[in-house]
């Protein structure tokens, strides 16, 4: 507890703080721990937010196994959190989005204290909630692409044929001038399309900052964002007086400066552990290295297929649904939104027959001891595995990895 400790005594009062530990170290208990403290003090609402929905009932789980009050919110915010009565656990996109119950600008609900779990996570998942995305089979797609057509053809007569035949590969960025000039017409066709779930959670975002965004149109989608996320219209975020930011000591903390809107200061002094030597084992192999025979077909084979001998849990994490389909057709099980957290609690009850498969799901899921002895990275998945197995996004693997976790594999 010494990082809580030097918290209390130093920086209980800094506005901005960035708490970096290993993987493991117990940050979800030191977050809850802080938030209690400041409601202690009366420093009251206090926000604890998550990158994922699936974590909510694992921290409010943890927080309970050690008498720390938290809820949770559906729709409205329950009284005993604007009453700083309790830690409000929820994900980031409650927060987060154009129509958010924490209210906008002048109409945002004032908190004092905020916590955001993986920050670097929480940055991607803001983002997401700043941008506008319109399926080809929408309206608005065909008359966005057609107003910018022209210009669009100029880039490549080839790539913009790519997008009329739904190509997802074939990404075409609308020149800045271009967008500058028809910005009023962006505006009348996605003001018209508002109520259209792929606009109406970003739209009030962005209706009056439309000159500050890029447009890139795919062949399955145009994509509008802005080149910086408004983050001031969330005034429960912008004006919190004290915010916390749990980092794995893994990443580097640069892209808090823009995507977060701290000063550079903030994240050169983040508030960590030094006398920390050690995190844990594991043996990392790149099976095509080793032999060129031991290819994806192969490797997904080998660990895919079920086995009612195993004594650990393997666990393959994938980029996308796509890339999980090989998987599944040798027997893994896909983790689906409504089905990850039953495959998760299997694991951890000694379920370990069947590969279980995430698929670009991979923050702050925790697979402690023999629920996973064996992860197996696929290709381009983003990630770092840390003994014991707690996943983290970190380095991007270009070939079928495996790291087998304390040095060796059990199975």
């Amino acid at each position: 507890m010494a990082v809580l400790k030097s918290w209390f005594a130093d920086h209980r009062d800094t506005r901005d703080i960035i708490v970096k530990l290993h993987t493991g170290q117990g940050k979800t208990l030191i977050g809850l721990l802080m938030l209690q403290a400041r409601l202690n003090a009366g420093k009251g609402p206090a926000l604890y937010l998550c990158p994922d929905n699936y974590l909510i009932p694992q921290t409010c789980d943890q927080a309970k196994q050690f008498g720390i009050a938290t809820c949770t919110a559906d729709w409205d915010l329950p009284d005993e959190f604007m009453n700083g009565d309790k830690i409000l656990v929820a994900s980031v996109q409650k927060l987060f989005n154009g129509i958010t119950r924490f209210g906008l600008h002048r109409q945002s609900v004032g908190i004092e204290t905020l916590l955001m779990d993986d920050a670097h996570a929480c940055v991607d998942r803001i983002r997401e909630q700043c941008r506008i995305r319109i399926p080809s089979d929408e309206p608005a797609y065909n008359a966005l692409k057609t107003l910018f057509a022209e210009e669009l053809e100029r880039q490549g007569l080839g790539p913009y044929a790519d997008t009329g035949n739904g190509k997802r590969d074939a990404l075409l960025p609308v020149p800045y001038w271009a967008w500058a000039f028809h910005e009023a017409e962006v505006a009348s066709i996605l003001s018209a399309q508002s109520d259209r779930d792929s606009v109406k959670f970003a739209w009030p975002l962005l209706k009056d900052m439309l000159g500050h965004c890029l447009g890139v149109i795919s062949g399955a989608a145009i994509e509008i964002e802005p080149y910086v996320a408004p983050l001031s219209a969330f005034g429960s975020y912008w004006k919190a007086e004290h915010r916390i930011f749990m980092s794995a000591t893994v990443t580097d903390d640069a892209f808090l400066v823009k995507g977060l809107q701290l000063a550079p200061e903030t994240i050169m002094k983040p508030l960590s552990y030094p006398k920390e030597t050690w995190s844990g084992e594991k043996m990392v192999l790149l099976p095509s290295l080793i032999n060129e025979e031991l290819d994806r077909e192969r490797m997904v084979k080998g660990f895919g297929t079920a086995n009612d001998k195993r004594r650990a849990g393997f666990v393959a994490l994938v980029p996308s649904f796509n890339r999980a389909k090989d998987w599944e057709a040798y027997g893994g099980i896909v983790a689906k939104k409504e089905t990850v957290s039953r495959l998760i609690d299997a694991l951890k009850k000694g379920e370990f027959e069947s590969t279980v498969v995430l698929a670009n799901r991979y923050d702050g899921i925790d697979l402690p001891d023999d629920s996973c002895r064996v992860l197996i990275f696929s290709k381009r998945a983003v990630l770092a595995c840390a003994s014991p197995c707690r996943i983290r996004p970190a380095v991007i693997c270009c070939r079928p990895w495996i790291s087998v976790c304390q040095t060796s594999c059990p199975a």
